[in-house]
C-alpha cells in the first residue's frame, strides 16, 4: 500500500511556501522590535521554533521541484538554529549564553533564562536529523558534541534516551560506545510488546540506526522500511494536507547517515524521496 494516493496540489505547495517564508520574516521582525523580550519568551524557544519553520520550507521547496542544494540549505539552517539553542545552554562563550540563568523554581523560563525544554532529546534528534537531511554530517556531529543528558530523566524516557545516546555516539564516531548503546537499545525494543505508537516510533528508528552502527546493511534497510510503514500508518493520517504528509524526515536522515557510512539504501517508498538522498537523483 502506498503512503498516499495523491501528490500535493500546486496550490497547497504555494500556500506552504508562503506561510513558511512569512513566518520567517515575522520572526525576524519580532526579534528586531523586541517582541519576544516584551512577551518574556525564551530566545531558545524562538530558535527551535524557527528551526521547524526552516524544515517546513525545505520540504515545500523540494515538493515544488526547487534545486536540491537550496532545499538542503533550509534543512541545514534548521539544524543551525537547534545548535544555537544548545550552545546558549552549554557554551559560556556564546554571546547569548543563558546556561547559568535557570528560572526560579516553579516558574516557566522567560527571556534571558535557560529553557531545558529547548535542549531536550526530541530537539537534539530533530536537529541532528535535519543536518543529515541537509547532507551535512559535520553539523550533525557538532550538535552531538553539545548534547547533554537530562539531569533527572523520567522512567518513560528510557527508550528515547537509548536512541539519543546511540545517535550521539554514532555521530561522534565513538564506535565502541555506539555498539554498546545499540545492544542495550535493541534488547529493550525486542524484549517486550511495544505498547504505544511512541515506542514503535523510537524502536523502528532504533532498528535502522543499530543497523548503521553495526554496519549491517540488511538490518539497516529493514529498520528504515519498518519506520516508513509506521509513519504511513500512524503519522500520515495526523498530518494530512501538510508538507509532512509527503516526506518522512527521520527515514531520509537515517538513510543519508547509512549512505555516509557506506551502506546501500535498497528501500523504495513514496515517503523516502530519492532526490533527498545524498546519492539520489
Amino acid at each position: 500500500m502506498s503512503a498516499q494516493l495523491h501528490a500535493p496540489e500546486q496550490e497547497q505547495i504555494d500556500h506552504w511556501l508562503k506561510v513558511a517564508r512569512d513566518d520567517l520574516k515575522r520572526t525576524e521582525e519580532d526579534l528586531r522590535t523586541g517582541f519576544y523580550e516584551r512577551e518574556d519568551i525564551p530566545l531558545q524557544l524562538v530558535h527551535v521554533g524557527t528551526a521547524s519553520t526552516h524544515a517546513h520550507l525545505g520540504r515545500a521547496m523540494f515538493l515544488n521541484g526547487e534545486p536540491v542544494e537550496a532545499v538542503r540549505e533550509e534543512f541545514r539552517q534548521a539544524a543551525r538554529h537547534v545548535l544555537k539553542s544548545f550552545r546558549m545552554a552549554y557554551d559560556p562563550s556564546d554571546p547569548d549564553y543563558v546556561g547559568d540563568r535557570p528560572p526560579p523554581p516553579g516558574r516557566d523560563p522567560g527571556w534571558g533564562e535557560l529553557s531545558l525544554a529547548a535542549v531536550s532529546e526530541n530537539e537534539f534528534i530533530e536537529g541532528a536529523h535535519w543536518a543529515l537531511m541537509g547532507a551535512d554530517p559535520a553539523l550533525a556531529r557538532e550538535l552531538a558534541e553539545w548534547y547533554r543528558e537530562p539531569p533527572d530523566p523520567e522512567p518513560d524516557d528510557e527508550v528515547l534516551l537509548g536512541y539519543t545516546r546511540m545517535l550521539s555516539a554514532e555521530l561522534r564516531e565513538a564506535e565502541k560506545l555506539a555498539r554498546q548503546y545499540a545492544r542495550v537499545q535493541m534488547e529493550w525494543c525486542t524484549s517486550r510488546e511495544l505498547e504505544s505508537g511512541y515506542e514503535e516510533n523510537v524502536c523502528t528508528m532504533s532498528k535502522a540506526l543499530a543497523g548503521i552502527v553495526r554496519r549491517r546493511e540488511g538490518a539497516f534497510n529493514e529498520g528504515v522500511r519498518a519506520h516508513l510503514e509506521f509513519y504511513r500508518r500512524r503519522v500520515v493520517p495526523e498530518v494530512r494536507d501538510t508538507d509532512q504528509e509527503f516526506i518522512c524526515d527521520d527515514a531520509v536522515a537515517l538513510a543519508n547517515l547509512g549512505l555516509f557510512r557506506g551502506l546501500e539504501v535498497t528501500v523504495s517508498h513514496p515517503l523516502l524521496p530519492r532526490g533527498l538522498l545524498v546519492t539520489g537523483g
